[in-house]
């Protein structure tokens, strides 16, 4: 069963990836260019510059830096200094990216098929892959409820924000948060 289960998860990354090279080809992108937006985009309310973007993306800076320098000179990405430290500078999408990125993926469409208890059990037992492979380190940046001085819960039923105040349904866990602090 545990190599079936690897198997199904390589053929939906497989999707993904494919998917992600779709759609950065329509928009004149590379995946990498278009992955870099995409995590612009999820973390507009945060500080979101090259070096985080390298991180989690396991990249070199060089490289990240050259493909966001040419985001910006395409008009796709916008740079915003550090109010801090003028040294530093933040990323932002401009209008006209805002307009190009597709909103659903045919992973969103399939997984919306699926009724709420699956998509339940689903996500607690892919939240355990990802704990797990962020405390063997082979996933370097990891921002999930489960691994933040925040949570307390058991990681099956019972789930707590302590800086939220508030029990967290399983559909409010979070993969990655802005708020994380690693415990």
């Amino acid at each position: 069963m545990d190599r079936h289960l690897a198997a199904v998860l390589e053929r939906i990354g497989e999707v993904a990836r494919a998917e992600r090279w779709r759609e950065a080809a329509e928009l004149e992108l590379t995946p990498l260019q278009a992955r870099i937006m995409g995590l612009v985009a999820a973390h507009e309310e945060g500080a979101v510059g090259v070096v985080r973007i390298a991180t989690e993306l396991q990249l070199s800076r060089p490289t990240i830096s050259d493909s966001v320098a040419l985001l910006v000179s395409k008009g796709l990405l916008l740079r915003r200094p550090d109010p801090h430290d003028g040294r530093r500078h933040f990323l932002k999408l401009s209008a006209k990216a805002r307009r190009t990125l597709h909103v659903g993926s045919p992973l969103d469409v399939a997984v919306s098929g699926l009724n709420d208890r699956s998509k339940e059990g689903l996500f607690l037992g892919l939240m355990h892959v990802l704990h797990r492979l962020s405390t063997e380190g082979t996933v370097q940046v990891q921002r999930m409820c489960w691994t933040c001085v925040h949570y307390n819960g058991d990681r099956e039923r019972k789930h707590r924000c302590l800086l939220l105040q508030k029990a967290l349904a399983i559909g409010d866990l979070r993969s990655d948060c802005s708020e994380h602090e690693l415990a």
